[in-house]
């Protein structure tokens, strides 16, 4: 019985994709076995509250620096004048926090925090914004 040469060239190709399938395959399960990368995945609660906590530092440090600019800072400079009694003007300087208080008689008092404790100006104005911020991203 005679083998013809095409039929043994056939039956050479076949043997060598199976030998070049199956390294691929060994490559990718040894691949997917390694360990991946670690991946962290964040809650929306906690997105959402991160996003809270940067947007009302940035609204603290808006307003300390420069005044209220739009209608959130005054809305919390409101709160924070009512809660206080009298109007507020935030002036940050050097080391210390200084605020200037405006009595009935239109005198103005100034007063100063240390930065290292801001006092209840500074904790009650970021208690303000982050209200101010989760109600906004309600809307």
């Amino acid at each position: 019985m005679q083998i013809p040469n095409h039929q043994v060239h056939n039956v050479l190709k076949v043997y060598s994709k199976q030998l070049s399938q199956a390294r691929v395959m060994e490559r990718k399960k040894a691949l997917s076995q390694q360990p991946g990368e670690d991946k962290i995945t964040l809650s929306t609660a906690g997105k959402r509250q991160a996003i809270i906590e940067k947007v009302a530092a940035d609204i603290v440090e808006r307003i300390t620096q420069s005044g209220p600019q739009d209608n959130v800072d005054q809305e919390i400079m409101d709160k924070l004048e009512d809660e206080f009694g009298q109007p507020i003007d935030f002036n940050q300087k050097d080391n210390n926090f200084v605020f200037n208080v405006i009595d009935k008689n239109n005198e103005k008092t100034t007063t100063a925090f240390q930065m290292d404790d801001p006092g209840y100006f500074m904790n009650r104005l970021e208690q303000l914004a982050k209200e101010a911020v989760d109600k906004n991203m309600e809307l």
